[in-house]
């Protein structure tokens, strides 16, 4: 299990409400790189805290993770953004909707008019979360961390916060449009 709440030196941690669900489960390397990711991170900035979202159920490889299509192995984890309240101050562990999903950069889709799509918009919700900025110094300094990182074989997200993080690197790929979202949280998966 991934630990479920900051205190002492700990640098990331699962949410509580992942935790109370059994959904903070990953495999010893998964656990090694989020710990050495989270490491690095504070190092270099040490107001950072990493936040983890779903990663996987304790139970045997290929129980799945619904609703995702992957998070089956134990070697996949969604990691929340970062995020700057109204004054541009950074703000630790913490994100816009209170799971960590669904609160959408609304960056614009690669999906759009296409017919067939699992995408959730959810455009009800957008209004009820704060107005709070990505953070890209951090979000971009994360991504190429982990891009840069042999153990990690792929991060998705959105094409166009991809762009606007000014990521090039091949393992940072969209999801495709039969996939939820990736605009409100990244996706990494271990080799």
């Amino acid at each position: 299990p991934l630990p479920c709440s900051f205190g002492g030196e700990q640098n990331y941690a699962s949410s509580p409400f992942y935790c109370a669900l059994n959904r903070h489960y990953v495999s010893p390397d998964l656990k090694t790189l989020l710990s050495d990711t989270a490491d690095a991170m504070k190092k270099a900035d040490p107001v950072v805290r990493l936040r983890v979202l779903d990663a996987g159920f304790p139970f045997f490889d290929g129980f799945p993770l619904l609703p995702h299509l992957s998070h089956r192995t134990g070697k996949q984890a969604d990691i929340a953004l970062f995020y700057l309240d109204e004054t541009g101050a950074y703000l630790p562990g913490r994100t816009r909707s209170p799971i960590g999903y669904f609160a959408f950069e609304q960056s614009p889709s690669d999906c759009t008019g296409k017919w067939l799509t699992l995408r959730w918009d959810l455009e009800v919700l957008q209004p009820l979360w704060p107005d709070w900025n990505l953070d890209q110094k951090r979000m971009r300094a994360l991504a190429r961390l982990l891009a840069n990182d042999p153990r990690v074989s792929k991060l998705f997200m959105e094409p166009d916060l991809k762009r606007r993080l000014e990521l090039t690197d091949d393992k940072v790929r969209f999801q495709g449009c039969k996939a939820a979202r990736h605009d409100d949280h990244i996706h990494i998966e271990l080799n």
